[in-house]
């Protein structure tokens, strides 16, 4: 029950970023063909994300996009946008399935992967040649550990917009205050973990190919502190690309 509000508070918290959704959907429709329609597998999913959300602004650009959304405990019970399906079977971010296709993508949850899992998770894709996108919501600063002082707050406000709506997220909220605990410690301890740009690139060391390129930067956005890494990797379709931005 916690992890399911946990997961299901992070969804909501998605939805009033919406500049932030609008930044992460400008990075992958760089890996997608506006001229046909396209795949993603979203992997690490949890309560949703923020794909039902990111649907409608692939939908705005003109992009035919539809998601599967994918977790080693799947929770399909979470409303979703008619773009969005669930797979109800487990699936290791470490290891797709071959009969899984479609751009992959992970946000918020590349931190919780130790170097060698975080680096198998990129090389399982960069082996079959898949495109894959990774998105961190924060930075690991000072800085950004002083924001989460307000996390326990901001907690408080949205629980009860958590959908699916369950009455045992707002007890666990309200009633026996875990849920503002929880997602405070997890945040911080989250902060400590999440790869900075440098690491990333040291995690794509040895998965260098002329046909394949990794592009690693950070986002910023208004409200947030700091910069937001992400990384991208991509097949090389045309000629005279480099094999490595960085």
């Amino acid at each position: 029950v916690l992890r399911d509000a946990e997961t299901a508070y992070l969804a909501t918290s998605y939805r009033f970023l919406p500049r932030l959704v609008r930044l992460w959907v400008d990075r992958i429709s760089t890996v997608l063909d506006p001229d046909e329609p396209s795949e993603i597998l979203d992997l690490c999913s949890g309560g949703g994300g923020p794909m039902p959300s990111m649907i409608e602004e692939f939908d705005k650009l003109g992009y035919q996009v539809r998601v599967r959304l994918t977790d080693f405990y799947p929770n399909p019970t979470v409303p979703l946008h008619p773009g969005v399906a669930w797979l109800a079977e487990p699936v290791d971010a470490r290891q797709v399935s071959p009969r899984l296709s479609g751009v992959r993508t992970m946000f918020s949850a590349f931190h919780h992967f130790r170097p060698d899992d975080a680096k198998a998770i990129l090389k399982d894709a960069f082996d079959r040649r898949n495109a894959i996108c990774i998105f961190e919501p924060a930075s690991g600063t000072l800085l950004s550990a002083g924001a989460m002082m307000t996390v326990p707050l901001v907690v408080l406000a949205l629980m009860p917009l958590s959908r699916p709506f369950r009455w045992s997220y707002l007890v666990f909220t309200y009633l026996i205050p875990l849920m503002p605990f929880i997602v405070w410690w997890d945040g911080m301890v989250s902060l400590l973990r999440i790869y900075s740009m440098d690491q990333m690139r040291e995690l794509t060391n040895g998965l260098l190919a002329p046909d394949y390129v990794w592009e690693i930067g950070g986002i910023r956005v208004r409200g947030i502190v700091g910069e937001l890494p992400y990384l991208i990797g991509r097949p090389v379709r045309s000629r005279g690309a480099s094999a490595v931005r960085r």
